[in-house]
């Protein structure tokens, strides 16, 4: 229970500094915001620097691009003034203390249209739901909308991620990995196109995984959610039909085409979010460079080498491009993108259409020679 006043919790009419000084409060705000963003919390917590610092974060922009979203019913990319009033109604649930709630939306309104051209654009917006007075006036709207921009559900999806990490851990120390391996002999036994992601061959193998399971899934899961395990478990399994298809001979083990789909991902959502990402130029060839770069290496490094499988790397990390299209969040969808989303659509079905089809007509041969 927090020992303050509601006046004092809920957007007081007072600098961040001021707000702050409360060590209660700023200790609840400091537990919401380190689990989350990567910037100082007077950053967090709207400081006077001006709309275009504020969005210089990345993942502050997302959430603010996803409030916006939900105010622009018809997704033109401005908010009239009749969505400003439907959304805070919806959102409201008492009277603003300073009088009626419609004069009060249209004295906002008017006050930061900058260009008088009557509706708000992105920043427009952003610089009104941060404003001081506006928050006095909507105390309703701006308690959800902390709770919006620092919803629950983002830290148990942070546990999803350490599941997954702490099972492979400990089946790799129990050493019980013959029943879940990739064995080519037995491709009869479905579960293992998955159930090879929770072995490895060493401890180097395991916590290279570990680690960049860390490093690049856990950022997409802060905005991304359930669909980043999605992700993971369609490059495990994009990467185990393409090590059958390709190197039918050669067993596999380890997480490391489901790490190589995170990769690809990243890329997904600088292609799917272009104008809402900064720099996405710069973001699109780091992981661009990564991913093409690497299966090459390995293979002129490691072609003669069947304990590095490559090929499955490469599988994992077209699997994500794919199916990072088609389910990570975009925030605001353009015609150029839908059709970017169909292809996805179209090639990740052929894929596995034609990669599954392949894999039958193979364990029908292999089960008809054992029998």
């Amino acid at each position: 229970m927090i020992a303050v006043d509601i006046e004092g919790f809920v957007w007081p009419g007072t600098d961040t500094g001021v707000l702050l000084q409360n060590d209660v409060i700023r200790n609840y705000y400091k537990r919401i915001f380190d689990q989350q963003f990567a910037v100082d919390i007077e950053e967090f917590l709207w400081p006077e620097m001006g709309v275009g610092g504020l969005l210089k974060n990345d993942t502050i922009r997302i959430y603010y691009q996803q409030l916006f979203n939900q105010c622009d019913k018809d997704q033109d990319g401005f908010v009239s003034l009749e969505e400003l009033t439907a959304f805070i109604k919806s959102n409201e649930q008492t009277t603003p203390t300073s009088g009626p709630l419609t004069p009060i939306i249209i004295n906002n309104y008017q006050r930061f249209d900058q260009n008088h051209d009557n509706k708000l654009d992105f920043e427009e917006f952003v610089a009104m739901i941060t404003n001081d007075s506006f928050l006095r006036d909507f105390a309703n709207l701006g308690n959800r909308y902390v709770k919006f921009l620092v919803p629950v559900s983002r830290r148990t999806v942070k546990l999803r991620r350490m599941h997954t990490i702490t099972v492979q851990i400990a089946l790799f120390y129990l050493d019980v990995s013959e029943p879940l391996i990739f064995d080519q002999s037995k491709r009869y036994q479905i579960w293992r196109y998955m159930t090879y992601m929770f072995t490895h061959s060493s401890s180097l193998h395991l916590f290279n995984n570990v680690i960049f399971q860390l490093a690049i899934g856990l950022p997409l899961e802060m905005v991304h959610g359930w669909r980043v395990l999605v992700i993971y478990c369609a490059g495990v399994l994009g990467g185990s039909l393409f090590q059958s298809v390709i190197y039918p001979r050669d067993n596999l083990t380890g997480g490391s085409p489901g790490v190589y789909s995170f990769f690809t991902a990243h890329i997904a959502t600088v292609i799917m979010n272009w104008r809402e990402i900064s720099q996405p130029v710069a973001q699109l060839i780091l992981f661009g460079f990564f991913t093409v770069c690497d299966p090459v290496y390995k293979y002129i490094t490691y072609r003669n080498d069947r304990n590095v499988s490559y090929i499955s790397h490469l599988g994992g990390a077209i699997c994500g491009l794919l199916v990072g299209v088609n389910i990570l969040r975009n925030l605001r969808e353009t015609r150029g993108e839908k059709i970017i989303w169909w292809i996805s659509v179209v090639l990740y079905t052929a894929l596995m259409v034609t990669l599954i089809s392949l894999e039958i007509t193979v364990n029908f041969m292999q089960l008809k020679l054992l029998s």
